[in-house]
């Protein structure tokens, strides 16, 4: 069934306001306010019933004021605004920080491969003995000349006596040499003489043999004496040498040049020396370690470390850069280290060596780069901070990690970023004509 289509507005807007009617269901059919529009409305009636097919309401159309106050739409630019900005700004942004990075980013060399380094003396004795006191303690601060443990001094003090025994040994025998010399200078006059004398009678009597006054008797025994007299200052002569050679010179040399006594001497001091090395001393200053290695009664042969001393002042760091980071780095340039023990806190100091060498050239086993498959390796230059004079190092200790960082005082700017552009494109340009040369020829 068709349902009547609703009155116009204008009838509508000039009804007095009153209490709204009910609305009609969408389903229920309209009503009629006469019977004629009743029975007008039902054709069939008196026939038998037909099935209600129900239709849906229909919206009235909007009027023309209704159709009038609705807002106008806008349309928003605000997404085309964001794309523009992440697609754009953003990435020009991070590029200019990146690229600002870049240019100062070449100036400061810097490397975790660092380690503090101190002096270490390991305590050697130099002579053997057991040992008998022990004067430190483990962590002891100790200075230069301060005892740390004694050796039995006993078999050095008899060393000692024996040695100077010997001593006056040769001062006595120095004497008895000069005696000696000045006796076979008496001698040897002596002796010259009595060869005159023999000689005079061989030729008085050898001159009457010839003249047949003397016998030949005479003169054979006058010969013989002659010989045995010569024979005899020629021993003295032998002697006098000897003694000589022995004083080191002649009369006239001085005890100290005399070699048995520079001998004795020699062996004197050697003693003393020996007897003083049974007390060991602090060769630095430092913290003694390892201590309870020593034991009392323990025999402590020479040149075998018995512990150690760690010097507490004069520390330095040892940094390993990368061969590539060293490019700009010299002696002298300032640089500052920061200890993990000690996070927040930075010492200032300068690079104050550099080693001539990697450190796989000091390596036991050396590489040989000529043998078999190689592979390349970023090799690391060791190089020593020194710690400013006026910087606190207490609280450092030998071995700790440390971070190093060096100024080079290098920076890069726009105009030598343009610069070699230009030459690399330089040089890619001829790289490329003379390939095009190469293969036209």
């Amino acid at each position: 069934m068709t349902q009547p289509k609703p009155a116009a507005g204008s009838a509508q807007e000039d009804a007095p306001a009153g209490p709204q009617a009910a609305q009609p269901l969408p389903f229920a059919p309209p009503r009629s306010s006469s019977p004629q529009a009743a029975r007008e409305a039902a054709p069939g009636a008196g026939q038998p019933a037909q099935p209600i097919q129900f239709a849906p309401a229909r919206t009235p159309a909007p009027g023309p004021q209704a159709a009038a106050a609705q807002p106008p739409i806008i349309v928003k630019r605000k997404r085309r605004v964001s794309r523009f900005v992440m697609l754009v700004v953003i990435p020009l942004v991070a590029l200019a920080l990146g690229f600002g990075w870049w240019l100062s980013s070449g100036r400061y060399v810097s490397t975790d491969n660092a380690y503090v380094g101190a002096d270490k003396s390991l305590i050697t004795p130099e002579v053997t003995g057991a040992i008998v006191a022990v004067h430190v303690v483990e962590g002891q601060k100790v200075k230069v000349g301060d005892p740390l443990f004694d050796i039995d001094p006993k078999p050095y003090e008899i060393a000692l006596a024996l040695a100077k025994g010997k001593l006056e040994a040769a001062k006595v025998e120095f004497a008895n040499l000069q005696t000696t010399y000045r006796s076979n200078v008496d001698q040897i006059q002596m002796g010259e003489d009595a060869v005159k004398v023999r000689q005079a009678d061989f030729d008085r009597k050898n001159a009457l043999a010839l003249s047949r006054a003397g016998t030949a008797a005479d003169r054979d025994t006058s010969m013989a004496q002659l010989i045995q007299a010569k024979q005899l200052l020629e021993l003295v002569k032998s002697q006098q040498a000897t003694v000589k050679v022995k004083l080191g010179g002649g009369p006239d040399t001085t005890i100290d040049q005399f070699p048995d006594y520079m001998q004795a001497n020699a062996a004197v001091d050697d003693a003393e020396r020996n007897l003083r090395k049974t007390r060991v001393l602090a060769p630095i200053d430092g913290v003694a370690t390892q201590v309870p290695q020593i034991e009392l009664g323990r025999v402590a042969a020479a040149g075998q470390p018995v512990f150690a001393i760690v010097a507490n002042t004069g520390l330095w760091v040892d940094a390993n850069p990368k061969e590539s980071d060293l490019t700009y780095v010299h002696v002298g340039l300032p640089a500052r280290v920061s200890v993990d023990t000690f996070p927040g806190r930075e010492w200032k100091g300068t690079v104050c060596s550099i080693a001539p060498g990697t450190g796989a050239q000091f390596a036991i086993l050396p590489p040989q780069n000529a043998t078999g498959n190689w592979v390349k390796v970023v090799q690391r230059v060791p190089l020593r901070f020194c710690f400013d004079p006026h910087e606190d190092t207490t609280g450092l200790r030998a071995g700790m990690s440390a971070y190093v960082t060096i100024d080079t005082g290098r920076t890069r700017s726009l105009a030598g970023v343009i610069e070699g552009l230009k030459q690399w494109v330089g040089g890619y340009v001829d790289t490329l004509l003379g390939a095009r040369t190469a293969v036209i020829r």
